[in-house]
């Protein structure tokens, strides 16, 4: 059996890492899979993103929703182990803070502790409240801490999964993808991927987890999934305040819906996706940085180091991600949204799933 998959984000290539690990032949279609993997010029919206994995920590205890956050979290810890060659350095980076900003949002951490206390949450004490409130420079009514959440750094994994992609045997094709039609010559495979070269490639399976691209594919299919672009900033300050309690910083920091990573000793990223369309908003980047007028005076006294930016795609009229089979041996794993590095593995894993069902009803 021989299965495409056209994007190489971190959908993209967690599911060519499973496909690849179950023995099947795989190919990674897109043309910047070998570009500079940086996030200071990111190729796509996973390269730019910040990491974060709130797994645990969702307010939910059943549903779609939660399984995939649940089960992503469980393969997160066994892949880690799997794509972490000498030279990655990668590992889950823990813990994971978030502070309320009212006493609405705190009642529903008080309710997350009670529900998730299984999952390593747990309300932060006194004096931890009294501690983020001398940082924060302002009285923090609550919040909690997640001991199994935290951050996974993006380019240290993007790099990671691309080894492992080569030890697999995975093959990467780099060219744009034209068009997706049914194949009638062939009656062995389905389907027949054009490239921008004019090459024909005949499969099995096409796997889209191409984000925004997804409906320029689908369309001449007759296959209609609405997506739109939703930014996200991200910023690298550097500290000019060197007394502040910086060793007391987690991993991740969550508070006014921002996302706070200290690294080094005095630099700052903080981050958020903040906004409908492609171009980055100077308004939304001043309110990230005053962060809606309640910035302390370390954060006022920081100055720009880098910034960037990358674009998700958030789907229209039904629930992120998008994991579907639209016919047979056409599926789509894309949509992600904010959590894409969260819901990768699982993701990956329902692409699997599927395709083995499939497998097993058609007699492959």
């Amino acid at each position: 059996m021989e299965i495409s998959i056209i994007g190489s984000g971190i959908a993209g290539i967690t599911t060519a890492f499973y496909l690849g690990e179950k023995g099947y032949k795989v190919n990674l279609i897109d043309p910047k899979i070998n570009s500079s993997i940086n996030n200071l010029n990111p190729q796509n919206g996973s390269q730019a993103a910040l990491g974060v994995l709130m797994g645990n920590s969702y307010k939910r205890s059943k549903g779609r929703a939660f399984f995939l956050r649940n089960k992503s979290m469980k393969l997160w810890k066994e892949w880690i182990n799997k794509i972490n060659h000498n030279e990655s350095n990668l590992e889950l980076e823990k813990p994971f803070i978030k502070l309320a900003n009212s006493e609405k949002e705190y009642q529903s951490m008080i309710n997350i502790s009670i529900n998730k206390k299984k999952y390593g949450i747990e309300l932060l004490d006194n004096n931890a409240i009294d501690l983020w409130s001398s940082i924060f420079e302002k009285k923090i009514i609550g919040g909690f801490i997640s001991h199994n959440d935290g951050r996974l750094n993006p380019i240290k994994l993007i790099k990671s999964l691309l080894k492992s992609l080569d030890q697999i045997n995975i093959n990467k094709i780099e060219n744009h993808v034209i068009s997706i039609s049914k194949n009638t010559n062939d009656n062995n495979k389905k389907w027949k991927i054009l490239l921008d070269n004019n090459q024909y490639i005949n499969q099995d399976y096409v796997v889209i987890c191409s984000a925004l691209n997804t409906q320029k594919l689908l369309k001449p299919l007759g296959h209609s999934i609405l997506l739109e672009p939703i930014l996200g900033q991200v910023i690298e300050l550097k500290l000019q305040d060197q007394t502040t309690n910086w060793e007391k910083w987690p991993a991740i920091l969550n508070y006014h819906s921002i996302n706070f990573i200290h690294h080094n000793p005095d630099h700052m990223i903080i981050g958020a996706t903040l906004e409908n369309g492609t171009q980055a908003s100077l308004i939304n980047k001043k309110k990230m940085l005053n962060m809606n007028n309640n910035a302390p005076e370390w954060l006022t006294k920081s100055r720009i180091n880098r910034e960037w930016k990358g674009i998700r795609a958030r789907p229209i009229n039904e629930p992120a991600p998008i994991l579907k089979e639209l016919e047979h041996g056409l599926l789509i794993n894309t949509g992600h949204y904010r959590n894409g590095i969260l819901l990768a593995p699982s993701c990956a894993e329902w692409i699997g799933l599927k395709i083995n069902e499939d497998s097993i009803k058609y007699k492959y």
